[in-house]
């Protein structure tokens, strides 16, 4: 068995990086040894916070302020993170919003928030980072959700702009064989900020845990992992693919139980 760590080396760009599921990937990729870029959008203090722990696992950490529905943004992430940590190994498009609930009064500026910053921001991100990719290669990783598989009219823009990340990666995937590997995960439901008024409320947080066949809540930590795996060489032959990571709670999930 090879005791290095997985990600020993490597330099790793993660966009919205300083809390919740992002914050829980750039811990998580820096504890198999890789350095880690990482963007916020506001939050500068959360932002050190990840900084200095990342830096207690031995890493090197980059925070920079950027906002995924600016393209152009993505171009100075992409180049701040190739000149300061060095050549790109790893790029995870996590920055997302959540989007207005319902589906009948939707505005056309609703849908451009909710589609520039989950879809057109994985994709301007990993189009910003492919020059700065190692010679060797490198994978991608998009942070979807479980919404983007299955019919959700209640959240219907977070849902169209996640199933539309499926896409992306699959069509990335072709784009940048055979030296990136593209794939995309896809959450349930996960302890975060964005779904802390379900999971803070007694009656919604047990009738959601009791539809999970593991028994409980997701944790940012379950999404990390998985998105190690993919970054590894243990996935050298996984591209295109979607990893859900939801305890089983899609193998029963309907609109209804949102």
């Amino acid at each position: 068995m090879n005791e290095l760590p997985l990600l020993s080396g490597r330099v790793a760009l993660v966009s919205g990086g300083s809390r919740g599921i992002g914050r829980a990937i750039v811990l998580a990729l820096a504890a198999e040894g890789a350095d880690v870029g990482f963007s916020y959008r506001q939050d500068a203090r959360a932002a050190r916070e990840t900084t200095t722990a990342v830096e207690r696992l031995g890493r090197r950490a980059l925070a920079v302020a950027s906002d995924a529905a600016q393209p152009d943004e993505a171009d100075a992430l992409a180049q701040r993170v190739r000149t300061e940590l060095g050549r790109i190994g790893i790029v995870v498009a996590n920055a997302g919003v959540a989007g207005p609930s319902g589906w009948e009064a939707i505005s056309a500026s609703d849908w451009r928030a909710t589609l520039e910053t989950n879809l057109v921001g994985a994709y301007s991100l990993v189009r910003a980072a492919r020059p700065h990719f190692s010679p060797s290669g490198g994978s991608v990783t998009l942070i979807a959700s479980i919404s983007g598989l299955l019919a959700h009219p209640a959240e219907l823009t977070y849902s169209v702009a996640k199933s539309g990340m499926l896409g992306l990666a699959r069509g990335l995937a072709l784009a940048l064989a055979p030296s990136v590997r593209v794939n995309a995960v896809a959450p349930g439901w996960v302890r975060t900020d964005m779904t802390a008024e379900l999971h803070e409320a007694n009656g919604p947080r047990e009738r959601i845990r009791g539809g999970i066949p593991r028994g409980r809540w997701g944790e940012p930590d379950d999404v990390a992992a998985a998105v190690v795996f993919l970054a590894s060489d243990m996935a050298r032959f996984v591209t295109g693919e979607t990893l859900v990571v939801d305890g089983g709670g899609s193998l029963r999930w309907t609109a209804s139980d949102a």
